[in-house]
């Protein structure tokens, strides 16, 4: 299947099911990453750019690697 149909059929699945569902009130996914990013950083922060990247690379690739993880689940 080519990707431009993938995305829209995904884009549509989204949307109907925002649509029926609607947000979570509790446990949504972004909220969720919000306060581990804020943990993440009251744990790694100091005034120092290395301590900076430390946070970006913790958040960023996190968020990466449950991304890959989900996409790995669902192929199988």
């Amino acid at each position: 299947m080519r990707a431009d149909r993938v995305f829209a059929y995904g884009a549509a699945a989204g949307l109907i099911g925002d649509r029926i569902l609607g947000d979570p009130r509790r446990g949504h996914p972004v909220a969720a990453f919000g306060r581990t990013a804020a943990a993440v950083e009251r744990a790694l922060w100091r005034d120092d750019r290395a301590r900076g990247l430390l946070h970006t690379l913790v958040c960023a690739g996190g968020a990466a690697a449950v991304g890959a993880l989900g996409a790995r689940a669902v192929r199988s």
